[in-house]
């Protein structure tokens, strides 16, 4: 998609292999990833990739599955998520850096890559040793479209944006429950990209530290007019807007960005997956044409006969 003045907007959830997608997008159950991923690729413009953050096994030919899943749709993008011993335990393993590196070089090779997820977390604060750790990813990683999320509002400061810009990495805003010291909710755009990565506002579930409870969150009308808002404002100042929702929960990040989606496209029709509608009656309100084809469960039926 693309706004008036020629910035490409592409939106998303994070994964798309979430167990609870089965009945909120897919239809049924038992089908294999890639098969969700083609599926998928029918609504939404863009995903991020969780199984990079746990799985150091992954290497090109997984990327080319995925590409070749996605042929369908010219305009899709993936966001991989950088392995979690690069952000969460500070390592810098050329082993595991090799095999990311060769999933980025084939998304790129394919004119899929939209960016890459460094997620670090609330304890990754603004210190010297820190920034070093920055300045060492950025070289080993050097090429790829490397973006930092930080959770940590030390990181709120000019001198961040100008660090990032020296080390050609890319900033996420990101959507958190303002709890502690947590990063504010803004739209800084760093290069020629902006990322936001929006996972719900509830605060309890972050108190508690539920994983499943962190996420389970849906964003109101009035909170996804302001998201608008932000990528509208965020999207005069790139060329390229990527919105990520993570509030996988019960698959309300589907609704919620199919609604945003809805409300970027300004009153233009939006195709929502029948699954989706029947999990989620506000979407009925949307301008909008119901797929009932359900290829996942019409593929079921071939395979039975």
């Amino acid at each position: 998609m693309e706004n008036g003045h020629q910035t490409r907007i592409a939106l998303g959830t994070s994964g798309w292999e979430h167990d609870c997608f089965d009945q909120s997008l897919y239809g049924r159950r038992g089908a294999n990833g890639l098969e969700k991923l083609r599926q998928y690729a029918r609504f939404f413009d863009l995903v991020e990739i969780r199984a990079t953050f746990w799985d150091a096994t992954l290497g090109a030919r997984e990327a080319a599955e995925w590409a070749d899943a996605v042929s369908g749709n010219r305009r899709f993008l993936f966001l991989p998520k950088l392995h979690s011993c690069f952000t969460h335990r500070r390592e810098l393993s050329l082993e595991t850096a090799r095999a990311m590196r060769s999933v980025f070089q084939e998304l790129a090779r394919r004119e899929r890559l939209g960016g890459v997820v460094a997620q670090f977390p609330y304890a990754f604060t603004n210190t010297g040793q820190n920034r070093f750790h920055l300045e060492k990813l950025a070289q080993l990683f050097d090429g790829f479209p490397l973006a930092a999320e930080f959770r940590h509002s030390s990181w709120d400061q000019p001198s961040t944006v100008s660090l990032l810009r020296e080390l050609n990495l890319g900033m996420i805003n990101a959507d958190l429950p303002r709890i502690r010291q947590s990063m504010p909710f803004l739209t800084t755009v760093v290069g020629t990209t902006a990322l936001l990565r929006l996972h719900g506002r509830n605060e309890r579930g972050w108190i508690e530290n539920g994983m499943d409870s962190r996420y389970d969150y849906l964003y109101n009308g009035k909170e996804v007019r302001e998201l608008r808002r932000r990528v509208e404002n965020t999207a005069a100042k790139a060329s390229t807007v990527l919105v990520v929702f993570n509030n996988t929960t019960h698959g309300k990040s589907l609704a919620n960005a199919l609604q945003l989606l809805a409300a970027v496209k300004q009153g233009g029709a939006v195709l929502l997956p029948q699954a989706t509608v029947a999990a989620f009656p506000v979407l009925a309100e949307l301008n909008g044409v119901v797929d009932a084809e359900m290829p996942l469960l019409a593929g079921a039926l071939r395979e039975a006969v």
